[in-house]
């Protein structure tokens, strides 16, 4: 496959990942075939094979790419933010507002014909900032009262369902406002944001 990063290269791949996201909108992966993405690229299919082995290889790529692009943005910036319990969270403001810069992208892929593997890549990517920031600042995570995978899985499970939420329904409130009821309840507890005493 052609390897060259020119301005023509770069710019039919992005066609091409455009095209895969209007045609998830429309129907389910297995469901597309090299033949409508070419025709929504507007590109012969001998180009198409010039950059991907298959349609497989285009949803792998675009998916990397992105979960890429999110981690390199909403990462822990240094040590010492990792032992704050700030509210709202500096990873869930970056997160919420990368989310909401590429809603299109994000509600696509955990949407109706979106691919379930990507939610799992998403948790684990979650889970994994739980957990080094757990253990930053929780001197023994092996002596807390629940165990600490539970924690982290509870907490990344629901971080991802409030986003898939926010998602399904067009993202009614700002970056902001999710990043700091996020934290509210992720550091306060669910009941304490809701104002149940």
């Amino acid at each position: 496959m052609e390897k060259s990063n020119d301005l023509r290269v770069i710019k039919t791949k992005q066609f091409l990942k455009e095209a895969l996201l209007v045609l998830l909108k429309k129907m389910d992966f297995e469901e597309i075939t090299i033949m409508k993405l070419t025709t929504q690229a507007q590109i012969n299919r001998s180009t198409f094979y010039a950059h991907f082995y298959d349609k497989y290889d285009l949803l792998e790529k675009t998916i990397n790419e992105e979960l890429l692009s999110f981690v390199e943005e909403v990462a822990p910036k240094s040590e010492e933010e990792l032992t704050l319990a700030h509210i709202p969270n500096p990873f869930y403001v970056r997160a919420t507002k990368y989310i909401y810069q590429h809603g299109e992208f994000f509600q696509v892929m955990m949407g109706e014909n979106g691919i379930s593997s990507f939610q799992q890549r998403l948790l684990k990517i979650i889970e994994k900032y739980m957990l080094d920031y757990l253990e930053k600042l929780h001197p023994r995570p092996d002596k807390m009262e629940i165990p600490k995978e539970l924690f982290v899985y509870y907490v990344a499970h629901g971080y991802v369902g409030a986003i898939s939420y926010w998602l399904e329904n067009d993202m009614p409130y700002s970056p902001e406002y999710m990043a700091e009821k996020l934290s509210l309840m992720t550091i306060k507890g669910s009941f304490h944001a809701a104002g149940l005493k």
